[in-house]
């Protein structure tokens, strides 16, 4: 039996399951005049997405097989993996003073530029 959307003249509106062989049968409203059906469209939910490579090497096209394949049990590196966005990202911290970083890095440029090229161990 498909959902209708019936709307009165005073503006209420309410879904009501009509059988096909009631639907030229007039409606009444909680308010008592007569509710005529509106023209809506229908809500879809797709699980459908672009085609993406999953972590088991295969293009997916629907968002619950790409998920499965993020699962230990259903990719090659039997490893479990995030989807982007599932997580909010942890503050960055650094261990060491960014501006003494920042002017070995400098020097280092330089250095390089000007021939010096550091040995390497």
């Amino acid at each position: 039996m498909p959902l209708y959307d019936y709307g009165c003249a005073d503006g209420h509106r309410f879904e009501v399951f009509v059988s096909l062989s009631d639907l030229k049968k007039p409606l009444r409203c909680e308010c008592g005049k007569r509710a005529s059906r509106l023209v809506c469209a229908p809500f879809i939910r797709s699980d459908m997405i672009e085609p993406t490579l999953g972590m088991d090497g295969r293009t997916h096209t629907s968002l619950s097989s790409y998920r499965a394949s993020l699962r230990a049990e259903s990719n090659p590196y039997r490893q479990n993996y995030t989807e982007l966005g599932d997580q909010s990202l942890k503050p960055v911290t650094y261990d060491f003073d960014k501006k003494q970083r920042r002017e070995e890095i400098k020097k280092a440029v330089a250095d390089v530029k000007n021939g010096r090229i550091p040995a390497v161990a």
